[in-house]
């Protein structure tokens, strides 16, 4: 039994791997306390035998998982960065690592469902947008402000700032509700960045939608998506089975 952690800037989503069955167990806020998340996972009742994880969250964050995993698992976490290359993906990054880990496993992940130019829109704490072309190459991407970090950012400045202009970026976000506005405002990027890259190629692009905020996105996007919840936890799996991560 394999923990596999996808760890992202404000919450922690896990799951148990007994190859090849992967489950998703939860997802907790990790802001607060680590006895919050420690807690909720080992509520499982399960005991690993490795634990994989994908962070995004910086080195306290590592530290601290670090020594719970020591402590109550007996185990030392595998830490998965971004390479060169993997499961027939080629990175696009000079320098490998640099690619957030995971934006990497959305890569991996939307490769092995199906070889093809994909598109994966990931809305989160960023809404990043990646993609990736018919021989498994990253084609580059992108990465802004999530919903809730544009609606904080909306707040703050005033509802009549016109920093966020509704008319001409958004155009059907004109006379939207306030909830609707910022991710009609991001789906018009993910638009916008699809027929882009659309352009460049034979065939439309696979799109693949994913993150918390994938349901807030997904129903103003013009471009047909597969909304895939787990997208990240399942590229862990499947670099989790290939064998121990050497960090």
């Amino acid at each position: 039994m394999i923990l596999l952690l996808d760890v992202g800037n404000t919450r922690l989503k896990w799951a148990w791997l007994e190859a090849p069955e992967l489950a998703p167990a939860g997802a907790v806020a990790h802001d607060a306390t680590h006895r919050s998340w420690q807690r909720e996972i080992e509520a499982d009742g399960l005991r690993p035998h490795r634990i994989v994880v994908a962070s995004v969250a910086g080195p306290a964050f590592r530290a601290a998982l670090t020594l719970w995993s020591r402590d109550h698992y007996r185990l030392e976490p595998e830490f998965v960065t971004a390479s060169a290359s993997m499961c027939g993906v080629a990175n696009a990054y000079a320098r490998p690592a640099a690619l957030g880990v995971d934006r990497w496993l959305g890569l991996i992940s939307a490769w092995s469902r199906s070889p093809e130019a994909a598109v994966i829109v990931s809305g989160g704490t960023a809404l990043t947008i990646d993609t990736l072309d018919a021989r498994g190459r990253h084609a580059g991407g992108l990465i802004v402000p999530g919903v809730s970090m544009m609606r904080d950012a909306r707040a703050r400045f005033g509802a009549d700032a016109d920093f966020l202009p509704e008319d001409e970026f958004a155009g059907s976000a004109v006379g939207a509700a306030p909830a609707d506005y910022v991710p009609r405002l991001l789906a018009a990027l993910a638009d916008r960045s699809i027929d882009e890259f659309a352009a460049q190629g034979a065939t439309a692009p696979r799109v693949f939608l994913t993150g918390g905020d994938a349901r807030l996105i997904e129903p103003h996007l013009s471009h047909r998506s597969e909304v895939v919840a787990d997208l990240v936890l399942s590229g862990l799996a499947i670099v989790a089975m290939r064998g121990p991560v050497v960090d």
